[in-house]
């Protein structure tokens, strides 16, 4: 990084940098230029040396605001900020000696880079004339210092509102025909310097340019800067940028600089918009800044794998936005005054501030702002049911008068998840330790808990039962919906943060909660073993070999390799048909995969209809699109095997619906209609139950009916002193968000109880709200704080 050691405002549009860079102050030479660039993403731009000074190390450049990145440099950069890169010096330099008499003549900008060369050829023993000049009084600038190095200095103001009226070439011709010189050097804009060098010709007079062409690398490699000298090819960034101006081609020069002229204004336009948006968002703070007429009535689509290339791996169905896609659905957010939409995230993101970043393109922001609540942007993204949670609360999907779909809020967490820059995750330090906790289980409670006690400075340890950490999403969730190396990096996060993991250890067996509360010495424990168990329906021939639970089916392939088998050892066998009982997301989960395996035909069986299936609808679709077929309102009633039990069918009544039940479905009612369905394999997706072996190895866990632990639903204390549970072994299936939202509510209980010394059972919700996390001792903040100003 570099940084700015004196910033100057001259103009408007034009400043000064000195800029620290000690190696290249000691080579640089007048007529050497530097190429800059502020930040990742930013482009590199040439940038002519204005001054050095080898004694300080610094290096002066004169900069005008004329495209993006330079009203970037004017706008968001001060003295003492520092930026990415700085090369240089490059080009070769300006060839001085002692030829007698020099006019240099600057124009504009031209006047900082040419200063260097005046002091050299002052130093060198020549006489020297200066010329330069301005569009009016108010641009003038370094008057002083040519005066100090100029025999004759003549400032020539286009408006004639100080010194002489007129342009350069007036007083240069005025020159030629008075004091005819050995030596002209012009630089500044392309037309003054071609007018220069017409100027001259008739007099003979050597006349050398600076040509500050468009370059890429600077260094000679990409020939975007190659300019025609003489008839022969140069380029400027290692023949010049020096040469004689009498041999230059100025006409295809001047072609060759508007090749990007579009895009510049592009990019200009998006600058303002940008700084439009800053203002009116950052600065002023407004909400309700948009009305409904001006936003698209459609949220923009997520990329897609083509359906029949997709049905036949596992690679990630959805594409991701990319950051043209991300930034046009950002702008359909209408910042609201009261934004439900944070209600419906089950962890309280605060959804409008991180698209407040994103639209100034401030993604670092955005993730900073979604880290508060949520480590896991990437995992959430892609796998919560956004649609009946936040963007079902989305104020402008929920207007009765317009119908607009609501803003794709998971797109957009997903899009910054995968596209910012995530800090590096260090363990933060305290002055004490808040407490030792033990966790149960890395799925998504489990981690979620895990990181914000590892933010409250707790000791924390993750147990999991089996080989891989990640729980449900590393055995439960395919990878065409949850690329492993999405949940690989989020889990080093953590590791990142002091969060200590041990696999293979089953609580209840290897370890009970009371070995950990006792002789381990943990001082509380959050159990988040999830359901687990499968369920079945107890119909004839649902014990043949060819009958999955889709935990067996699922795990088999996502977490052991089994579609690679024979070349891993796990196998799996499915035959030429399949059926998946049930229309959640695992049995959609379960009927994509088989698909992906080869089975020719893959249908699934729902005693509801598609209205009342619980899969989200875009897993729905996604599955139809890639051939699978639908029976709703039909359920099994039994499995049909041939002599030697090996599946050969299913046997399905059709269905009605009739009125709806306690949760407001309407009940299905059988009808007097039975059909067979040939498959060879049949997976249950029915849900799960809880599993008993961390609750039947934990005297006084108090359980409910069904077998789930009874925790508080604001605090998830249980009934045992010092352990808490969240997610699935509480609520039974439901969702990662959901989870996660339990494991951070916990988090904070967990907080409390420590602070208070142990001495409190059990945590109340106020106890929990009062909470004060203890400060980080220096070293870095903690995750996802953010100044809510723009860099």
């Amino acid at each position: 990084m570099y940084t700015i050691v004196r910033r100057e405002v001259f103009s408007d549009t034009t400043f000064l940098w000195e800029v620290m860079v000690p190696d290249v102050a000691k080579s640089a030479q007048p007529g050497h230029f530097v190429m800059v660039r502020m930040h990742e993403g930013s482009e590199r731009i040439p940038l002519t040396v204005a001054d050095f000074d080898r004694d300080k190390g610094t290096i002066t450049m004169v900069i005008q605001s004329l495209g993006k990145t330079t009203l970037e440099m004017r706008d968001h950069y001060k003295e003492g900020d520092r930026f990415a890169d700085f090369v240089g010096p490059l080009g070769m330099p300006q060839q001085v000696s002692r030829v007698g008499h020099v006019v240099l003549v600057g124009g504009g900008l031209g006047v900082a880079p040419i200063y260097p060369q005046l002091r050299a050829f002052k130093n060198a023993g020549n006489r020297t004339t200066g010329i330069i000049g301005f569009r009016n009084k108010d641009l003038v600038f370094w008057e002083d210092r040519f005066n100090e190095f100029c025999d004759k200095l003549i400032v020539c103001t286009d408006d004639g509102s100080y010194g002489t009226p007129g342009f350069v070439t007036s007083v240069l011709k005025d020159v030629l025909e008075r004091d005819q010189p050995d030596l002209v050097i012009a630089i500044g804009p392309l037309p003054m310097m071609n007018a220069c060098v017409e100027t001259t010709r008739p007099y003979g007079v050597k006349t050398m340019v600076s040509l500050n062409a468009i370059m890429v690398d600077g260094t000679g490699m990409c020939g975007s800067c190659r300019v025609s000298v003489g008839g022969k090819v140069k380029f400027a960034c290692v023949d010049g940028p020096d040469f004689d101006g009498h041999l230059v081609d100025f006409k295809e020069l001047v072609l060759r600089q508007r090749r990007f002229k579009g895009q510049e204004s592009q990019a200009s336009e998006d600058y303002a918009h940008v700084c439009h948006v800053e203002k009116v968002l950052f600065e002023q703070n407004k909400h309700n800044y948009k009305k409904y007429k001006d936003l698209s009535p459609h949220a923009v689509k997520m990329p897609e794998r083509d359906a029949l290339e997709r049905s036949r791996n596992f690679k990630e169905v959805n594409l991701g936005y990319s950051m043209h896609d991300a930034l046009e659905e950002a702008e359909r957010c209408i910042m609201c005054t009261k934004p439900v939409c944070i209600a419906g995230c089950p962890v309280s993101i605060d959804i409008p501030r991180f698209i407040r970043h994103l639209l100034v393109r401030d993604l670092d922001g955005a993730l900073g702002v979604i880290n508060e609540s949520n480590l896991f942007p990437s995992v959430c993204g892609r796998v919560c049911p956004q649609e009946s949670q936040c963007e079902a609360q989305c104020i402008i999907g929920k207007n009765k008068n317009i119908k607009m779909e609501p803003v794709a809020i998971g797109r957009l967490e997903r899009f910054v998840g995968d596209n910012a820059r995530a800090p590096k995750a260090r363990p933060p330090s305290f002055g004490r330790e808040l407490g030792r906790v033990a966790i149960v289980g890395s799925g998504p409670s489990g981690l979620a808990v895990a990181a914000d006690l590892a933010r409250y400075g707790c000791d924390v340890t993750v147990f999991e039962a089996l080989h891989v950490i990640g729980g449900v999403l590393q055995y439960g969730i395919p990878s065409f919906r949850l690329p492993r190396d999405i949940i690989s990096r989020e889990v080093e996060n953590l590791k990142g943060m002091g969060v200590k993991f041990e696999t293979n250890k089953v609580i209840g067996k290897t370890f009970s909660i009371a070995q950990l509360m006792g002789e381990m010495d943990y001082d509380a424990v959050f159990v988040g073993a999830g359901a687990g168990a499968p369920s079945f329906l107890g119909i004839p021939g649902e014990f043949a070999g060819q009958v999955y639970s889709a935990n067996e089916f699922l795990t088999r392939v996502n977490l052991m390799g089994g579609d690679k088998f024979p070349y891993l050892d796990t196998p799996i066998t499915l035959g030429q048909s399949v059926i998946v009982i049930g229309a959640g997301n695992t049995a959609m989960d379960c009927l994509r995969v088989a698909k992906r395996l080869g089975a020719p035909t893959v249908r699934c069986v729902y005693r509801r209809s598609e209205t009342e299936a619980p899969a989200r609808i875009e897993e729905i679709r996604h599955a139809k699109e890639e051939g699978i077929e639908f029976f709703f309102l039909h359920t099994p009633v039994e499995i049909l095997t041939d002599a030697e039990g090996n599946v050969r069918g299913m046997k399905v009544q059709k269905m009605m619906l009739g009125e709806p039940d306690e949760k407001g479905r309407r009940k299905p009612v059988p009808l007097d209609e039975f059909v067979e369905l040939e498959c060879d394999t049949a997976i249950y997706a029915l849900g799960t139950k809880a599993n008993p072996i961390v609750t039947q190895s934990t005297q006084g866990l108090g359980l409910n009916q069904w077998g789930y632990i009874i925790a508080d639903p604001a605090t998830q204390a249980t009934t045992l002193p010092g352990v808490f549970a969240g997610g699935d072994i509480v609520t039974g299936a439901a969702t990662v968000i959901l989870a996660m939202g339990a494991g951070r509510r916990a988090a904070r209980s967990i907080g409390a109880y420590l602070q208070s010394g142990k001495q409190k059972w059990p945590v109340t919700q106020e106890d929990a709200d009062a909470f004060a996390p203890p400060p980080a001792l220096g070293g870095p903040a903690p995750t996802g704080t953010r100044s809510e100003s723009r860099p």
